[in-house]
C-alpha cells in the first residue's frame, strides 16, 4: 500500500492541498493521478463535490486506522526488549552511585588527618626504621657472638630479629616490602647457624660399629671440648678464631633453636640399632663405659659393646640399666653440677632430651626386651613358672629406674604388663611348644608300633574296668591290639598338659585345656593329610592310624576319671565333642582300606571270565588263578592285619572281605544257564580253592561265643563273620550231589539259604529237562520244609 509508505509530514501536507484545491474531475479514476500528484497552481478541473470529499475522509480515516495497527503491532512486538533495557538501565544506575560513593569513602579514608591511608603509611614507615635499626643491632651482636664462637648468644639473637621481624607492633609491617630483606637476611643466618650445629654436633660424636661379627661391635665417643668451625659470613672477621665451645653450650643452642631433636637423631638410631639392639639379642657381648664423674675436668667419654664369644655378663636387665644412665648423665648432663656448669639452670634441656629423644629409645628398648628376651624365658612347665618372680621384679626395677630418670612415664609399663600376665605367657608358650612337638611327632615318619596291653599294665583304670564308668565293648576294645608309638605321645602330652593346667589360676588353665583341643584337631587335620598316601598304598598302616584314632579317643575317654577335680576355672573336662570325631576318621579310613582291597579281590574274580565253560582246559586255568589269587589277597592281609587289629574288628573286616568276594561268586556261578556234568566237576573243584580262606577263623570261637551270649552254639566261627559261607559251601556241594542227593537236602531242610526261584534255576542249569526234573521243580515251589530243629523249637 502507498500510503504506507508516506511520512507524517507528506501525510500532512497532502491533506492540505486536498482541502485547499477542489479534485481533479479524473480523481477517482483508478488510472488517473492522484491530487498529490496534481502541480496545485493548475486549475483546470472542476471543484470536488461532497460525496467525494466525504469519501476522500473515509478513505483517510482507513488508512489512518491500519497504520495505527502496525504501529501497535511493532510495540508489542518489541515491549519484552524494551522492559529489560528499562530494568538494566537502572541497574547501572545503582551501580554508579555506588561506586561513586565508594570513590568518596576512598578519598575521605586517604585524606582523613588522623586515620587516613597516609597517615598510616607514614606512621609504618616510622615504626619499620625502628625496627629496622633494633634488628640490625641484634645481628651484629650475633656477628660478633659468632665471630668468638658464642653458639649459644648467637642462636638466642637469631631467635630475637626472628620474634621481632614475624610479631611488630604494626601488622603492616610484617607484610611489606620493606621487611623482607632483613627477613630473608635472618634466613641466610639461620642457615648459617644450622651448619654450623651440624659441624659441631659431628665433632662431638663420634661413632663406630661393625655388623661384619656376630655378634656386632659399637663404640661411642663424646668429646665435651668442641672446635667451633670458622665462620663464613659476608660481614665477619676475616681472621676469626672461634676456639672451642663445651658439649653444654651445643645442648643449650640445640634445645633453644628447637632443632635437638632433629639434630640428635642421628645418635638416638644409633644407641638402639647399634648398642641397645645388640645387648638384647646377643648375650655373647661386653659392655664398656668410660665416663668421668667431674664434668668440669671431663674432656670425653665414651660407651663400647665388645664381643666376648663363649661369655657374656649375665644379666640383661643391669647392661640395659648401665646404658640408660650413661645417655641420662654421660650425653644429658643430669646430676653434673660445677663453676663452669650447674645442672639446675639446665635443667630443662635435660628434662626436653630425656623426653623427646631418650623416651622413643626406652619405649622400643623395653618392647625389645620383651619380644626377645622375656618371650624366650618364659618357663615351658609349672616349676619354672614358679621360678620366674625373680626375672619378674628385676623387669619391672628396671621400668622403676627408667621411670625415675625421665625416659618412660607411668603410662609406659611394658614390662611390667609382661610380667604381670605371665601366666597368659606361659599358656600361650605351652601351647605354641605343644603344637610344635604334636606336629613334629604327627609328621614323623616313624610308624613303629606297641601293644596295648603293655601300656595298660600300669593303667589302674585298665585294672578296673569299673574305675572309670565303662563298660567293654568287644567291637571297640584294644587291649589286644597295636598302635604306633606317636598315638602314645600324643596322649602323654594331652596327659601332661591337662596335668600343668590343674596348678594355674582359672584365667590360665582353660587355655591349656584349649590347647589340648587345638592337638587333637592338628592330629586328626594333618595326620591323613601329610600320611596320604602311605595310607592309601600301605593296608597295615592305616589299620594302625584306625587303631591310633580308636586309641586317643579312648584314652580322651578317660580324662574325667584321671582328673576327678578338674581343672580351675572349668566345671567338666572332658572331650564328648571330639571323640566321635576321632572314631569317625578311624571309620572314613578303614572303610577306605576295606575297599580298597575289596576292589582288588573283585579285580581278582574278573580273572576267571565269569566261570564260563569252565570244562575247558584254558578256561578252568584262568578261574584257578584267579581264586588262587583271592586266596592269596586274603591270606595276606589276614598276615598284615592281624597282629595290629583287635580281634573282633580283625574278624569283622576280614569276613566283610570274604563275604562280598564269596557273595561275588555265588552270583556268577548262579547265572550259568547249562551247566554239564564235568563243568560241574570244575566249578566245585573252583570253589574248593576258596575253602582254604577258612582257618583264618578257626581262633575266633571265643569271640563269637563273647558276643552271642546264651544264643551261642558250638557253632562254625566263620558263619558268623561271613554270612555267606554256608550258601557258598552248599553250593560247592550242589555242583557234585545227584538230583536225588539235593532234593533230599531239601525235604531236610538243610538247603534254606536258597531261595524257591533262585534253587530251581539252579537245577535246570545242572540237569536235564525230564518229568522228574519238573516235578521236583514243583515241590521246591511249594516252599522249604521247616527244619526239625526250628519246628522243634518253636514247638517247645
Amino acid at each position: 500500500m502507498a500510503v504506507s509508505a508516506l511520512s507524517s509530514h507528506t501525510f500532512a501536507r497532502a491533506i492540505t492541498a486536498q482541502l485547499d484545491h477542489p479534485p481533479h474531475p479524473s480523481f477517482a479514476s483508478d488510472d488517473g493521478p492522484t491530487p498529490m500528484d496534481v502541480d496545485t497552481d493548475q486549475h483546470s478541473g472542476p471543484p470536488a463535490t461532497m460525496d467525494e470529499l466525504q469519501q476522500a475522509v473515509v478513505n483517510l480515516d482507513t488508512e489512518i486506522q491500519a497504520i495505527k495497527g502496525q504501529v501497535y503491532k511493532k510495540l508489542l512486538a518489541n515491549y519484552s526488549a524494551f522492559s529489560e533495557s528499562f530494568e538494566y538501565s537502572l541497574e547501572l544506575k545503582d551501580k554508579i552511585e555506588g561506586l561513586l560513593r565508594q570513590a568518596d569513602d576512598m578519598t575521605s579514608q586517604t585524606i582523613h588527618p588522623e586515620t587516613g591511608l597516609r597517615q598510616t603509611v607514614m606512621s609504618a614507615l616510622v615504626e619499620h626504621h625502628e625496627i629496622s635499626y633494633k634488628v640490625e643491632d641484634i645481628l651484629a651482636q650475633y656477628e660478633s657472638f659468632m665471630d668468638a664462637g658464642k653458639i649459644l648468644p648467637a642462636g638466642h639473637c637469631i631467635q630475637q630479629a626472628t620474634k621481632t621481624l614475624a610479631q611488630p607492633p604494626n601488622a603492616g609491617v610484617a607484610a611489606s616490602q620493606i621487611t623482607k630483606s632483613l627477613t630473608e637476611q635472618c634466613t641466610r643466618m639461620t642457615e648459617a647457624i644450622d651448619q654450623m650445629l651440624d659441624e659441631l654436633v659431628a665433632g662431638a660424636i663420634h661413632i663406630e660399629h661393625s655388623s661384619d661379627g656376630d655378634p656386632p661391635t659399637f663404640r661411642l665417643s663424646l668429646s665435651y671440648d668442641i672446635k667451633v668451625p670458622p665462620l663464613s659470613l659476608p660481614r665477619s672477621s676475616a681472621g676469626s678464631t672461634p676456639g672451642t665451645i663445651r658439649w653444654h653450650e651445643l645442648i643449650r643452642a640445640l634445645t633453644l633453636l628447637d632443632v635437638a631433636a632433629d639434630k640428635l637423631r642421628p645418635l638416638q638410631k644409633a644407641l638402639f640399632r647399634y648398642l641397645l639392639q645388640p645387648l638384647v639379642q646377643h648375650d655373647q657381648v661386653r659392655l664398656r663405659i668410660n665416663s668421668n664423674s667431674d664434668y668440669a675436668s671431663a674432656k670425653i667419654s665414651s660407651i663400647s659393646l665388645e664381643a666376648t664369644p663363649g661369655q657374656g655378663e649375665g644379666d640383661i636387665f643391669s647392661q640395659v640399666r648401665r646404658v640408660f644412665e650413661y645417655i641420662h648423665r654421660g650425653i644429658f648432663l643430669s646430676g653434673y653440677s660445677g663453676p663452669e656448669f650447674n645442672a639446675e639452670q639446665y635443667s630443662s634441656d635435660t628434662e626436653i632430651l630425656t623426653y623427646f629423644i631418650g623416651r622413643s629409645i626406652a619405649k622400643d628398648t623395653c618392647a625389645m626386651i620383651s619380644k626377645y628376651y622375656l618371650s624366650k624365658v618364659v618357663p615351658t612347665d609349672v616349676e619354672g613358672l614358679y621360678n620366674f618372680g625373680s626375672i619378674a621384679s628385676t623387669a619391672i626395677q628396671l621400668e622403676e629406674d627408667l621411670i625415675a630418670m625421665g625416659f618412660l612415664t607411668e603410662a609406659d609399663r611394658e614390662l611390667r604388663e609382661f610380667v604381670e600376665h605371665i601366666d597368659v605367657h606361659y599358656t600361650n608358650r605351652k601351647r605354641d611348644t605343644l603344637l610344635k612337638i604334636g606336629r613334629a611327632v604327627i609328621m614323623s615318619e616313624d610308624f613303629k608300633t606297641i601293644q596295648v596291653r603293655d601300656l595298660d599294665k600300669d593303667d589302674e583304670l585298665e585294672k578296673n574296668e569299673d574305675g572309670w564308668g565303662r563298660i567293654v565293648d568287644p567291637e571297640t576294645d584294644l587291649r589286644e591290639s597295636s598302635i604306633s608309638v606317636k598315638s602314645k605321645q600324643i596322649v602323654d602330652m594331652v596327659l601332661s598338659t591337662l596335668k600343668d593346667a590343674g596348678s594355674l589360676n582359672e584365667a590360665a588353665s582353660p587355655h591349656l585345656y584349649q590347647a589340648t583341643r587345638s592337638l587333637i584337631d592338628l592330629y586328626r587335620v594333618l595326620m591323613p593329610v601329610h600320611h596320604s598316601r602311605t595310607l592309601h598304598n600301605v593296608p597295615a598302616l592305616t589299620i594302625l592310624f584306625y587303631n591310633d584314632c580308636m586309641y586317643i579317643a579312648r584314652e580322651l575317654e578317660k580324662v574325667p576319671a584321671r582328673i576327678e577335680d578338674g581343672i580351675p576355672g572349668m566345671d567338666e573336662v572332658q572331650y564328648d565333642d571330639v571323640i566321635p570325631a576321632l572314631k569317625e576318621l578311624a571309620k572314613k579310613w578303614l572303610d577306605i582300606q576295606v575297599q580298597k582291597q575289596l576292589e582288588e579281590l573283585m579285580a581278582s574274580i574278573d580273572g576267571a571270565e565269569e566261570f564260563a565253560d569252565s570244562s575247558a582246559q584254558t578256561n578252568y586255568a584262568a578261574g584257578e588263578r584267579a581264586m588262587k589269587q583271592v586266596v592269596l589277597v586274603f591270606k595276606h592281609l589276614g598276615k598284615a592285619w592281624k597282629p595290629t587289629l583287635s580281634p573282633m574288628t580283625f574278624y569283622r573286616v576280614l569276613g566283610k572281605l570274604l563275604d562280598d568276594a564269596v557273595t561275588r561268586v555265588i552270583k556268577e556261578l548262579e547265572s550259568l544257564t547249562d551247566i554239564s556234568e564235568k563243568e560241574s566237576h570244575k566249578l566245585a573243584s573252583l570253589c574248593g580253592i576258596l575253602f582254604e580262606c577258612e582257618d583264618q577263623f578257626d581262633s575266633a570261637g571265643s569271640l563269637v561265643e563273647q558276643a552271642k551270649g546264651d544264643a551261642y552254639n558250638d557253632e562254625d566261627p566263620i558263619h558268623f563273620f561271613v554270612p555267606s559261607w554256608e550258601k557258598f559251601q552248599l553250593l560247592s556241594d550242589i555242583l557234585e550231589l545227584s538230583f536225588a542227593e539235593i532234593m533230599t537236602r531239601f525235604r531236610a531242610g538243610q538247603l534254606h539259604m536258597f531261595q524257591e526261584r533262585e534253587l530251581s534255576r539252579l537245577l535246570c542249569a545242572l540237569f536235564a529237562d525230564t518229568p522228574l526234573r519238573q516235578h521236583n521243580l514243583e515241590e521246591i515251589g511249594q516252599g522249604h520244609p521247616m527244619p526239625l530243629s526250628r519246628k522243634y523249637s518253636r514247638d517247645t
